[in-house]
């Protein structure tokens, strides 16, 4: 073993040794630091006058005992016969809600559902224009004109090309012509021999 190879590890051991005593030093330096006098009182901010133009509280505006008693009597809102989710009929759950919604279509209540009401409110006006391709499930005089087909026409195509949803070329159905057996056999032209 030559005398670098040596010297490696002991320079490692000593660049750790070193790096520990720092850490330990630091955290020593910062547990001082937490540990300083907790009875110096922090400096009281003194009151200061404020700038003219300034706001200021007036102690006046601060109400001076206990708030005024609730009014005596019924409550302004009624309460809830049976305080369950939904309108309480079918029980409770996220279900309840749409099941009271199909008992009332069923039993042939008309305002169970918007597209069953009996009309606008009075004073209500027309139903705004819908888009083209929208119809109105309550407003039939609001549905929007009717949607157009796809673009027809533009330029002519190229000579030997066909559009895609008119009749195909000529001789596209026809069989090809069988082989003639007298004929040479085609060859492909294949690599270069070495």
């Amino acid at each position: 073993m030559t005398e670098r190879q040596r010297a490696t590890p002991l320079a490692k051991a000593a660049s750790v040794a070193v790096s520990a005593v720092f850490i330990a030093g630091g955290a020593l330096a910062m547990a001082a630091q937490a540990g300083a006098d907790p009875e110096v009182p922090y400096p009281t901010p003194t009151p200061s006058v404020p700038a003219p133009g300034q706001p200021v509280m007036d102690s006046s505006d601060v109400p001076v005992g206990p708030p005024p008693p609730p009014p005596i009597g019924a409550p302004t809102v009624p309460e809830i016969a049976n305080p369950v989710y939904g309108s309480g009929q079918s029980g409770s759950g996220p279900i309840a809600s749409l099941r009271d919604i199909w008992h009332e279509v069923r039993d042939g209540n008309p305002a169970a559902l918007p597209e069953q009401g009996v009309g606008p409110p009075p004073g209500a006006g027309p139903a705004p224009q819908l888009p083209p391709g929208y119809i109105s499930l309550n407003a039939p005089e609001s549905n929007g004109p009717p949607v157009k087909g796809p673009a027809e026409g533009g330029p002519p195509l190229p000579p030997g090309y066909y559009p895609l949803n008119g009749p195909p070329p000529p001789g596209y159905y026809d069989t090809p012509a069988a082989p003639d057996p007298a004929a040479p056999p085609t060859v492909l032209p294949g690599p270069p021999t070495p």
